[in-house]
């Protein structure tokens, strides 16, 4: 049985919509605050603990995309032997460098605060107009539709606690961990998605059995930007 990991200000509904086959032996999660999921309070590896504990005993795989990627990852270090195959799609796994991480604790500061002070509506605009996701624009608007609604839906109080206890800052570098999986991983990312695919190559670079898909002319979010091909991945 494979669990499924969405992003950020994404919910478990996101993988119905790309990868609908998989309704049949998966368990797609909502992950801490987000959809209805309350705000976490604790750390990220206090919540990767939760996870594990309640996860189903069929659980064998894992499959998750940026935040829900790093998710995953934690999982994987926790309990290695828990998952017998794993699939990460556009995620990092740590920060190695303190002053990287300061400096991404200060953004992720600054869109708490937008979060907070200016509400869902002004954080999802800016939060839709970053370059990460500059390769979306030719998206028919339906699905672009269909992402800012869900998006929209979220509560601002969730996000800024996923953003604090659970950012890319606060979390341990997953590296080490990484390299010693020892069950079957792929690894997938956008051609376009130019930091993310830099990053995948690092991962091949230390852990040389990671099978890596890049996808031509796609960016940071293969779930929204190419579903059939992402489909034929996850069969």
């Amino acid at each position: 049985m494979i669990l499924l990991l969405h992003g950020f200000t994404g919910s478990g509904e996101d993988w119905w919509a790309c990868c609908p086959h998989l309704k049949e032996g998966a368990l797609a999660v909502d992950l801490p605050g987000h959809g209805a999921e309350s705000a976490p309070v604790r750390p990220f590896q206090d919540s990767i603990g939760d996870i594990l504990g309640a996860l189903p005993v069929g659980i064998d795989e894992v499959v998750g995309y940026s935040l829900g990627g790093r998710f995953a990852l934690g999982l994987m270090a926790l309990d290695p032997q828990r998952f017998r195959r794993a699939t990460i799609i556009s995620a990092h796994p740590g920060l190695e460098d303190a002053s990287q991480r300061a400096d991404r604790l200060a953004g992720d500061r600054a869109w708490v605060r937008r979060l907070l002070d200016d509400g869902i509506d002004a954080f999802v605009d800016a939060w839709e107009s970053q370059p990460l996701f500059a390769t979306q624009a030719g998206l028919p608007s339906a699905v672009l539709e269909r992402q800012r609604r869900r998006r929209l839906s979220q509560r601002p109080t969730g996000l800024a606690a996923s953003l604090e206890q659970h950012g890319l800052a606060r979390m341990p570098s997953l590296w080490e961990p990484l390299a010693a999986f020892p069950g079957e991983l792929t690894w997938i990312v956008g051609a376009a998605d130019t930091r993310f695919l830099g990053i995948a190559r690092e991962v091949v670079r230390r852990r040389p059995a990671t099978r890596l898909h890049v996808l031509p002319g796609v960016g940071h979010n293969p779930l929204l930007e190419c579903p059939e091909i992402l489909n034929e991945l996850l069969v």
